[in-house]
């Protein structure tokens, strides 16, 4: 027995905060949440621990991570960063309160996240965009991680393996995003030019040859040179240049990856699974489309990601609309931190005081990503512009709802629940003192146990 005394516990329910409660933990579940307990049963517990002035919580579900597994990446298909990248990744995830992680890398098999389960602490488990059109995208952007058995399997086979939905139907890698800014534009500057780029310059390159939503008709000589001028790129890159990169790089999967979203979507209906979509501004139009189809439990990803902060509230509110049980997903990505993918959490801000938040997720952001709790202390103890229960339910509770498959009798501090708990300081949540996963202590004091 596990006794966590005396700490400010979120039940994770939406609405229960007990200023001195008391957690107790028997094998891997949860035997009681109360405000008092009789003291004597301390005697019996294998660890005592005192929690004035932390916070108790359940641990973090983060439904949208990238590069959790030893598989293929992105809706490109790309290789891997490798096994050291991996577990140092999710080593980080787990450090920052994620006890639990979705895998939204589609094409990755289930004999890869069984084999990263076994040496990792954390839970993992896999969505699937395993079909035809979505193999396309990822071969036509990248594909360099596809092996056989990849293209060999199918979505059906992986829902009946284990995998709890069809996603991350489309994606930054295929569809203009985030991918070409760190990732694909700088190595095409490489391998042409033999010159290294930063992540802005790529983006600057990226949007005066097609814009924010990825138009082929955007293109302007005259603006194209003006960018990179203003960039420093004007020495070694011509208009021409550019506009061939990016071309390459980011228009070739578009059109592809944008059918891709009919395929899932079909596969979603017919198999009665969620779907996941990523929603930014390239995608904006097939995203209404789908959602107008009424699928249960659809997600639109990261829905504050990208537009301006008046164009992803103005779409979130018209989501809501065509379908008020749309489920919409803000993505935390590293506004606090790294500050290179996102520069500051003004859209995550917009989206909370307009309450357009159902659940939250890190996403990636390079690897770089700030964590949940990092975004829920800004949000809920500092800004206080949502209550602290609600913040922390929508990290967790409402994930388990959302995605029946991910995290079954978990997101809760509740009699019978498997104890996924988190220790943390309070009211500066982001950090983590404690993790516990089934009971069973998987960090402590910013060191993984394994």
């Amino acid at each position: 027995m596990i006794i966590l005394k005396g700490g400010t516990v979120v039940t994770g329910d939406g609405k229960t905060v007990l200023g001195k409660g008391n957690v107790i933990v028997t094998e891997d579940v949860i035997a009681d949440v109360t405000e008092r307990y009789d003291e004597s049963i301390e005697a019996y517990a294998e660890e005592v621990v005192d929690c004035d002035g932390k916070c108790v919580m359940p641990g973090m579900i983060n439904h949208h991570q990238h590069g959790v597994t030893f598989g293929p990446m992105f809706a490109s298909g790309a290789e891997n960063y490798g096994c050291n990248f991996i577990m140092g990744h999710l080593d980080r995830s787990l450090l920052q309160g994620h006890t639990t992680v979705l895998n939204v890398d589609g094409f990755v098999t289930m004999d890869e996240v069984k084999e990263t389960q076994a040496v990792h602490p954390i839970r993992i488990k896999t969505a699937t965009t395993h079909a035809p059109v979505n193999y396309r995208a990822g071969e036509i952007c990248d594909g360099k991680g596809f092996l056989p058995k990849h293209k060999e399997m199918v979505a059906e086979r992986m829902i009946a393996d284990g995998a709890v939905c069809i996603g991350e139907v489309g994606g930054g890698h295929t569809l203009g995003g985030g991918g070409q800014d760190y990732l694909y534009i700088p190595r095409a500057v490489k391998e042409m030019k033999g010159r290294d780029i930063d992540y802005l310059q790529a983006r600057a390159m990226k949007l005066s040859v097609l814009g924010r939503y990825i138009e082929e008709s955007f293109y302007n000589k005259d603006t194209v040179a003006q960018t990179l001028k203003d960039n420093n790129l004007d020495s070694f890159l011509t208009p021409e240049e550019t506009k061939d990169i990016v071309y390459k790089t980011t228009l070739a999967s578009v059109k592809v990856a944008l059918d891709g979203y009919r395929e899932a979507a079909a596969i979603a209906s017919r198999l009665q699974v969620p779907l996941m979509m990523h929603n930014a501004p390239t995608s904006r139009d097939i995203v209404h489309e789908i959602v107008k189809m009424k699928i249960p439990n659809t997600i639109a990803c990261h829905s504050n990601y990208l537009f301006t902060m008046e164009e992803c509230v103005e779409n979130g509110k018209f989501l809501k609309s065509l379908y008020p049980e749309i489920i919409l997903d803000a993505a935390v990505h590293d506004p606090f931190g790294a500050k290179k993918l996102v520069a500051t959490p003004d859209n995550l801000y917009a989206f909370y005081k307009n309450d357009l938040i159902d659940l939250i997720s890190t996403d990636f952001a390079a690897g770089s990503s700030d964590s949940m709790l990092e975004a829920i202390q800004h949000a809920a103890l500092e800004e206080k512009i949502v209550p602290f229960a609600k913040a922390i339910a929508q990290g967790t509770t409402n994930v388990t709802k959302a995605l029946p498959l991910l995290a079954p009798n978990l997101g809760e501090l509740k009699k019978g629940f498997y104890a996924d708990i988190v220790v943390s300081d309070y009211p500066a949540i982001k950090n983590v003192n404690r993790v516990y996963i089934g009971g069973k202590l998987v960090a402590k004091g910013g060191r993984v146990i394994r």
